[in-house]
């Protein structure tokens, strides 16, 4: 057991129970009872941000498999932890629309799109940018349950991660789009200089535990 005091702030992202949120704190707070935690929820992009500016010691981030956070901000360093895909998911009924669609043809129709801070506009930007497109967007909101919402009421295409997309198509009949998949990886992230501090040290250890990784950095 660590005898180690302070505060760790974390920056999380919307879902606790995909990144295992709880366990992570659990087996921290088991291990360096006097460490105190702070959480702040985000999207991914602002807590990458706030870790490079120093607001947040450590925090959860989304980006496709090989580009981490170190792409966006070289100060930053990064664990990942799992991989996993994004699919297109749209509303009951547009079966015939999107089942065999290409991103061409995605691009055209109705989006529910997300600001630049989002995984989902950062993974939408990379795929159709190089091929000359952009999603048409008819409207903006930062929150996947939100987002969800929206295509169950008819009003356009979103991303969704692979089992959420899944467990929506069998409990709300909402359809996927057959054969196009956009790769994700979760990472724990902190500052570069730092991560001989004991602080980020206890972070990593817990999260090994959680994730069964190797501890050392």
């Amino acid at each position: 057991m660590s005898t180690l005091r302070g505060r760790l702030s974390i920056g999380t992202i919307v879902d606790p129970e995909f990144i295992r949120l709880v366990a992570f704190l659990h087996r921290l707070v088991e291990w360096a009872p006097q460490l105190e935690t702070e959480l702040r929820q985000g999207m991914s992009g602002s807590v990458l941000e706030q870790v490079r500016d120093g607001r947040l010691d450590v925090g959860f981030f989304l980006a496709p498999p090989g580009v981490g956070p170190g792409a966006l901000a070289p100060e930053v360093t990064h664990r990942e932890l799992t991989r996993f895909h994004y699919y297109v998911v749209a509303p009951a009924g547009w079966g015939q629309r999107i089942l065999s669609a290409q991103w061409s043809d995605l691009a055209t129709m109705p989006w529910i799109v997300t600001p630049e801070d989002s995984v989902h506009h950062r993974l939408l930007k990379g795929t159709l940018e190089p091929l000359g497109l952009a999603p048409r967007g008819v409207a903006q909101v930062d929150q996947e349950a939100c987002m969800l919402d929206l295509v169950r009421a008819g009003v356009g295409l979103s991303l969704a991660k692979d089992a959420l997309a899944m467990a929506e198509r069998q409990e709300q009949g909402l359809v996927i789009a057959e054969g196009v998949q956009l790769p994700c990886a979760l990472s724990f992230i902190w500052h570069r200089d730092r991560q001989e501090e004991p602080l980020i040290a206890e972070a990593l250890e817990a999260l090994a535990g959680v994730w069964n990784l190797s501890v050392a950095i």
